[in-house]
C-alpha cells in the first residue's frame, strides 16, 4: 500500500510539473484565461446582445437536424439562394450579421463571413467564436 501511495504521489507531481510548463511556457494556454479573438469574430454571449441576423454556414442536413432559432442557412453549396434569404431579413431591418458552424476548428464561417464583408461593405458581419453546438 505503501508503494502505491508513492507511485500515485510520483505520477501526480510529474502531471503537475509537466502542467506548469505547458501553461508557463507559453505552449498552452491557461484555463483561466479565455481565448483571444480573431478579427472579425465575436463570442456567443456579446452575440446574441446584438439581436443579430443568425447565419448557418453548416450543411443542410446539420441545419435541418438543429440551428439557432430564426437562423437562415447561408454556406457555400446554398450560396445563390442563400443570399437572397438573407438579403430579404437584412435589407428589411439592418442589423448585426453573425455566421456560426460547427465547431471552432470549422473555418466555413469565417470564409461566409469574408464573403458577405466583400458584398454588404457596410453590414457589421461576425464569426461566432468556437462554433456552435446543438
Amino acid at each position: 500500500m505503501k508503494s502505491l501511495t508513492k507511485e500515485v504521489f510520483l505520477i501526480a507531481a510529474i502531471t503537475a510539473v509537466g502542467v506548469a510548463y505547458s501553461i508557463f511556457s507559453g505552449q498552452a494556454p491557461a484555463p483561466w484565461v479565455e481565448a483571444e479573438l480573431e478579427a472579425g469574430e465575436i463570442r456567443q454571449v456579446d452575440a446574441r446582445v446584438l439581436n443579430p441576423i443568425w447565419i448557418d454556414a453548416r450543411s443542410e442536413t446539420d441545419f435541418d437536424s438543429a440551428h439557432v432559432d430564426g437562423a437562415l442557412l447561408l454556406n457555400e453549396s446554398n450560396w445563390d439562394s442563400g443570399i437572397f434569404d438573407l438579403m430579404g431579413a437584412w435589407l428589411g431591418a439592418p442589423r448585426p450579421i453573425v455566421i456560426y458552424c460547427a465547431s471552432e476548428s470549422c473555418d466555413t464561417s469565417k470564409r461566409i463571413a469574408e464573403r458577405l464583408r466583400a458584398e454588404l461593405p457596410d453590414a457589421e458581419v461576425y464569426s461566432l467564436h468556437g462554433g456552435w453546438q446543438p
